[in-house]
Formats: structure tokens, C-alpha cells, sequence
């Protein structure tokens, strides 16, 4: 009995199907090695296999430290896309309620690394919303709004890497702790409370 692969497109010669099933292969080896949540895990493979992205433009689950005068803590990221050395967009990966998680993702990607982040998405794996961190607002929506690997190399080179003002950073980085405090621990033990 043969097994059906989903290859995204019927191909054209036999050298391309041979090209899908391998790049096919390649992504079922990378999830399989990454124990995600079901959201997360639909969008890294949705990037990697609709939108271009390979595994070296992602950062998957990296953790962030962010200081505050009296404090330090850290942050993750669900998934960070990187063109190049530049770290390009942050998505979070959400079960519902995309909108309460904007605010975060703002001061997430204004704050957690040493220059802003310029975009971000928040998803629930069958929407997103693209938000413009430098001018603070959602400008599409639809998982289409997420830039493909062409797109975002584009957009990129449009960019001026900075850090965010000084002066507001510190309101961030508390919005940022705000958020982290009040998620709910899915680890038995786990302190992060």
C-alpha cells in the first residue's frame, strides 16, 4: 500500500516530485525533533513549507533576557524569523484571543534583543495579524500577511536596524514582566509564576 505525501503542488517532472518529497522529508525530520504546541508547530511548518523560510531563518522557543533596575527575567519568543544576521519578525503563537496579545508582541520585539524587532504576528495557526513595530499598529491580517523569505528580504533592506527610544524602554520592559507574571505555568515545578 503506498502512502499519499502532501507536496503543496503537483509537480511537473519527475526530478521536482523527487525534490518535493525530499523537502517534504526534510521538514517531517525537523518538526519531529521539536516537541511544539500544535499551534506553533502548524506555523513553523506553514513557513517552511508555504512561505520559503528554511531552518537557519528560524529561531524556534528562543529565550530572551530582559533587565529591569531591580529586576531580571526572561522571555521566549514561540518563533523568531531572521534574514540574514537581522532578526525580521517575532511571531507568538496563540490559542485564542489574537488581539489581547498585540500589546505583548509590541513590547517583546521594542525590547527583548538589543535593536527592535520590526514585525510581528500574532497567530492562532488559522489567522494573523501583522503589526509594524516601529509605527505600533496591525497593517494586514490573514496568514497571507505574513511576509514570504522574498518579501521579507525586501522589507528588510528597507530597514534601519535601532534600538527603541531610551526613554520609553523601561515602560516596555514592565509591560513585557506584566505579561510573563500573569501566564499560567504548563510545567509541573516550574517557578515562572
Amino acid at each position: 500500500m503506498s502512502t499519499y505525501i502532501p507536496l503543496g503542488k503537483n509537480p511537473k517532472s519527475a526530478e521536482e516530485r523527487k525534490e518535493l518529497i525530499g523537502k517534504r522529508i526534510e521538514l517531517e525530520d525537523y518538526l519531529s525533533h521539536l516537541e511544539l504546541p500544535q499551534v506553533q508547530r502548524r506555523i513553523v511548518e506553514f513557513l517552511m513549507a508555504d512561505k520559503g523560510y528554511g531552518q537557519a531563518d528560524m529561531e524556534v522557543n528562543k529565550e530572551f533576557h530582559v533587565a529591569l533596575p531591580e529586576l531580571s527575567f526572561p522571555v521566549k519568543a514561540d518563533i523568531v524569523l531572521k534574514i540574514g544576521d537581522m532578526r525580521f519578525l517575532a511571531l507568538k503563537c496563540v490559542m485564542s484571543s489574537m488581539e489581547s496579545w498585540e500589546r505583548h508582541s509590541l513590547a517583546f520585539c521594542r525590547v527583548a534583543d538589543t535593536s527592535q524587532i520590526p514585525y510581528a504576528v500574532v497567530t492562532d495557526g488559522e489567522g494573523a495579524r501583522l503589526i509594524d513595530v516601529i509605527k505600533g499598529g496591525v497593517i494586514s491580517e490573514g496568514l497571507d500577511a505574513i511576509p514570504s523569505r522574498q518579501d521579507a528580504v525586501r522589507m528588510a533592506q528597507e530597514y534601519a536596524s535601532c534600538p527603541y527610544a531610551k526613554e520609553r524602554c523601561e515602560r516596555e520592559k514592565r509591560i513585557l514582566h506584566a505579561f510573563e507574571a500573569i501566564k499560567c505555568s504548563t510545567n509541573p515545578g516550574d517557578e515562572n509564576l
